[in-house]
């Protein structure tokens, strides 16, 4: 064979290898990508679903905000105020301007720094005028609710909904038999220590009687023992002026017996007067 032929038979051979590498490599490469593609569809599929999904749910949510808020109706937001213990009068900057109208009644909400609203309870819109207003309290006032109130943020609903009036007002009877407790508790306890005070003074004044003290001058248990202390003196003189009469008894006994010997030895006794004299000695 001509050498142009074998070279021509070796390249072709050549080209062969390298298109049967470049073929599997495409094979390859091409369900590679087949692959991807599925996953990517199989994922848009599950997007698709999830995107549906959270439109529902934003559609729903959305709704739902809609209906709470024709039943919160229209607010005013936020508000300085401070509260007039005086008049139990909450005054906040805004009137008439934002359109707060006398003799209204509102529901106020305070508001913390994170926004977050607490329920204080409804007023009545006693004076309004451009950017001021004064709102008087419709429940009773606790005082140590009072200080939280003073130059914080506050928000004035016109309507809350029906469903919490309920609630509000279980709360607020609840608070009122709360606070009576505690008054009652209170006047109790004032009681018990005017109690305990004139039990005190008594017993000061007892112990007093019986140890002297407050304007005595003796107490009961000194006087007792000074009473004992002169009546053990008096016994003891008692006792001495006994023995010094058993004593005086016995002298004149023996003086006698003495005189009664004497006389017996006299001269010119009788025997007669003798045994007298004997006899008397005895």
């Amino acid at each position: 064979m001509h050498l142009v032929g074998k070279i021509l038979i070796g390249l072709l051979a050549i080209a062969a290898g390298i298109g049967f590498i470049t073929g599997a490599r495409l094979v390859n490469a091409r369900g590679a990508w087949m692959n991807l593609l599925q996953v990517a569809k199989a994922n848009d599929e599950k997007s698709a679903q999830k995107l549906s999904a959270a439109r529902q749910d934003f559609e729903e949510a959305r709704a739902d905000l809609e209906r709470e808020m024709l039943r919160w109706d229209h607010y005013y937001s936020p508000l300085k105020g401070t509260f007039d213990t005086t008049n139990n009068a909450l005054l906040v900057s805004a009137g008439k301007t934002i359109g707060i109208q006398p003799y209204k009644e509102l529901f106020a909400f305070q508001l913390d720094d994170s926004g977050n609203s607490t329920y204080i309870g409804s007023f009545n819109v006693a004076e309004a005028q451009a950017n001021e207003s004064a709102l008087k309290a419709t429940f009773p006032v606790r005082a140590q609710d009072v200080p939280g109130w003073n130059g914080q943020n506050f928000r004035l609903r016109k309507v809350i909904p029906s469903s919490l009036f309920k609630q509000i007002a279980d709360l607020q009877g609840e608070l009122v038999k709360a606070d009576e407790l505690l008054k009652k508790q209170e006047k109790n306890l004032a009681t018990q220590s005017e109690l305990a005070t004139a039990a005190k003074e008594q017993r000061d004044t007892r112990i007093a009687e019986l140890l002297g003290g407050k304007g005595i001058d003796t107490g009961l248990v000194a006087g007792i023992n000074q009473a004992d202390d002169r009546r053990n003196a008096s016994l003891l003189r008692v006792d001495d002026l006994r023995r010094k009469i058993s004593q005086a008894g016995a002298h004149v006994k023996s003086l006698i017996q003495e005189n009664n010997t004497l006389a017996a030895s006299l001269p010119g006794q009788t025997p007669r007067q003798q045994a007298d004299a004997v006899h008397s000695q005895k």
